[in-house]
């Protein structure tokens, strides 16, 4: 697997996708894969630089669809370091499969199989009845850079990232669209939050604020992140 190949993103996520054992069907010449239920994925190589010795950091992004439940692609980044091109890449991938993929993937099945949901229900106007809403909730990455002294008040759990930053999608929660969206909270040995959320990749800032203030009650860690994807849906039906 040379890393000049034109097609070398590609190989890895496949490479990535046999080791999870998840079947696909390569597309497009070479440049996607369609999962079997229509999921197709398409990597794309932004940028991998060596920074040391052996060490080297990479910049991807992988574009997702569903020729029915969401034909415009959503996209997401992945950022990683390993000791060459491919370890680099290939841990951006395995990251983005193991917490993203696991999302997207029971968001095309009406019975998700390894998500929590949390289900909401919003008065339709004109001739739109009540709509139910889903949340699929993600697995989560958690970092701790030491254990905290006191006990949490609230362990964290699937539901915290959204629940503390719910306020910020009233109107995409109401809305008939499919989003994937990246929830990311850290505070640094200082105290310092940071916080990013992405909705279909897109930056969206009216949620990094919440995200701070649920970061600011974290018992100290040292340095901690969390980090979650989520998918919002349409429930399979609709209420009459």
């Amino acid at each position: 697997m040379e890393p000049s190949a034109p097609l070398f993103p590609q190989q890895v996520l496949q490479k990535t996708l046999r080791s999870r054992r998840l079947e696909f069907q390569v597309t497009d010449a070479g440049r996607s894969v369609t999962l079997a239920n229509g999921l197709r994925l398409e990597p794309f190589l932004m940028a991998c630089e060596q920074v040391s010795k052996e060490r080297f950091h990479s910049t991807t992004v992988i574009e997702a669809s569903h020729p029915t439940l969401f034909p415009n692609p959503l996209f997401e980044y992945q950022h990683a370091q390993g000791r060459s091109r491919l370890d680099a890449l290939g841990r951006g991938f395995a990251a983005w499969v193991d917490m993203d993929l696991v999302a997207l993937i029971d968001a095309c099945s009406p019975s998700p199989v390894h998500c929590s949901i949390i289900e909401l229900g919003y008065a339709g106007k004109g001739v739109h009845g009540t709509t139910r809403r889903e949340v699929l909730l993600g697995p989560m990455a958690h970092y701790q850079q030491h254990a905290s002294r006191r006990a949490e008040e609230h362990p964290f759990c699937p539901c915290c990232l959204f629940t503390n930053s719910m306020a910020a999608f009233g109107g995409l929660l109401q809305s008939h669209d499919f989003l994937g969206v990246r929830l990311y909270a850290s505070r640094d040995p200082d105290g310092l939050c940071e916080a990013d959320c992405r909705v279909n990749g897109h930056h969206f800032s009216a949620a990094v604020a919440l995200l701070c203030a649920y970061a600011e009650l974290w018992p100290d860690a040292g340095m901690e992140y969390r980090k979650q994807y989520i998918v919002i849906r349409n429930a399979p039906r609709v209420l009459e």
